[in-house]
């Protein structure tokens, strides 16, 4: 049985994140296609997981030693790429047209002895690849849903919506929460506040809004909930520059099922993508 090492700082039992949603449909895809999938946090990581011809998926890596770092230079090593952790401040939007200076790169070595770096949009690839002059980065142009979810979010299109837009009540600073509430207030926009609540929950909420307010502090790699809102068939006030979701032109400016379609697809190449670097990656071992 092929098997790889899945790592990240968090999995979705830890954390409800984008990431952590884009990793666990990312480990079920391969578990139903024959994986044996061993999901460790980046602090689990011992000598032990190192050698024996192993392959690696590095998600969220920012609690990973520099020892393991420099151990899996040895490995075949895909970096599932879910911020930006070659720049200290994890967002390269706060440097001049997003390219960081030389004192302010970090984890490029990493980066460069990675079999791939899978990126989530096309402003992220052009952004990662001036910044550490790579060239093994794919974009796969999307976030990961699973069937079932995006089965849910069909049944949500046609939703009645209310004469108001949605503000997501995040503790997450790079999700700006005060700007949009103040946005709002200053544009004479009625809004309410959604509170954190379960995946399931939350589409059935936002679906009865006219819009979603979301006005990231960072440069978002997609942005999950912005595509999620168009899903919805809800209006969308943002920062396009902002939204890796937004420099997918293609796919932007669609809405409710012609955008859940084309993102089907695009999941669908996205999953066939990791199986093919697995498989690359293996023949490496093999030889």
């Amino acid at each position: 049985m092929n098997s790889v090492i899945f790592v990240a700082d968090f999995f979705k039992k830890d954390l409800l994140g984008g990431g952590e949603s884009n990793d666990n449909v990312l480990i079920n895809h391969l578990l139903s296609n024959g994986y044996k999938v061993d999901c460790k946090r980046c602090t689990e990581i011992t000598s032990r997981d190192f050698g024996k011809n192993k392959l690696f998926i590095i998600s969220n890596f920012v609690s990973l030693t520099e020892d393991n770092k420099q151990n899996l230079k040895n490995e075949n090593y895909i970096i599932y790429e879910h911020d930006h952790k070659y720049v200290k401040t994890r967002d390269p939007s706060k440097y001049k047209n997003f390219l960081a200076t030389e004192k302010n790169i970090v984890n490029s070595s990493f980066y460069h002895n990675a079999y791939a770096v899978v990126v989530l949009s096309k402003i992220c690839k052009e952004v990662i690849e001036k910044n550490l002059n790579i060239e093994n980065v794919y974009n796969i142009g999307c976030s990961l849903w699973s069937e079932e979810k995006f089965n849910y979010l069909s049944t949500l299109t046609s939703a009645k919506k209310k004469n108001k837009f949605v503000v997501l009540n995040s503790s997450n600073p790079t999700k700006n929460t005060n700007e949009a509430i103040n946005f709002c207030k200053k544009n004479n926009i009625d809004f309410d506040l959604l509170d954190p609540c379960d995946e399931r929950k939350l589409l059935q909420e936002l679906s009865k809004y006219q819009g979603l307010v979301f006005l990231p502090s960072v440069l978002e790699t997609f942005s999950r909930i912005s595509a999620e809102a168009k899903m919805l068939n809800c209006k969308l006030l943002t920062k396009p520059k902002l939204l890796g979701f937004a420099s997918e032109k293609d796919i932007f400016t669609l809405n409710g099922e012609k955008l859940i379609e084309q993102l089907k697809l695009r999941n669908k190449k996205a999953l066939q993508l990791f199986l093919k670097l697995l498989s690359e990656m293996k023949v490496n071992n093999d030889e």
